[in-house]
């Protein structure tokens, strides 16, 4: 089953924490994205396993203060906190998250959110329709 929605979505950027040496995330909400998600069903020998799938798009009026995450990256942390930019691996939840600090996915879990991981991202700000596109599993 397919289903196509219009919600914000409150993304959580994985980054290095130079001083610490540790990963940590940082909160993000971007109202107006579009969500589509599907289901993949595989069959396997010890059963059936799924995972939804989620493709969302961030059209190019959502995307005020976004940079590319090697421009991000090169930002120092005052910089850093007027910016924002994903990345694989990093974390998403459908709607506005409570949540300002999270440690790992089981955060969004232990709260019931919608989440999922960023696997793959596009840069695809030209042409009739400008937007990010992000895919993802839960």
């Amino acid at each position: 089953m397919s289903m196509t929605t219009n919600a914000g979505m409150t993304l959580y950027h994985r980054q290095l924490n130079r001083e610490t040496g540790f990963y940590e995330y940082v909160r993000r909400f971007i109202p107006g994205v579009h969500w589509y998600t599907d289901q993949k069903i595989a069959v396997q020998e010890k059963g059936i396993k799924s995972a939804d799938i989620y493709k969302i798009r961030i059209p190019a009026g959502e995307l005020k203060d976004y940079v590319l995450p090697e421009e991000y990256a090169a930002l120092t942390k005052e910089e850093r906190a007027s910016k924002w930019t994903m990345d694989n691996q990093d974390l998403f939840a459908k709607g506005e998250c409570i949540l300002e600090s999270i440690k790992s996915a089981a955060d969004l879990e232990k709260h019931h959110y919608t989440y999922g991981s960023v696997n793959s991202w596009s840069d695809n700000r030209f042409g009739g329709s400008p937007h990010i596109r992000i895919g993802g599993t839960a």
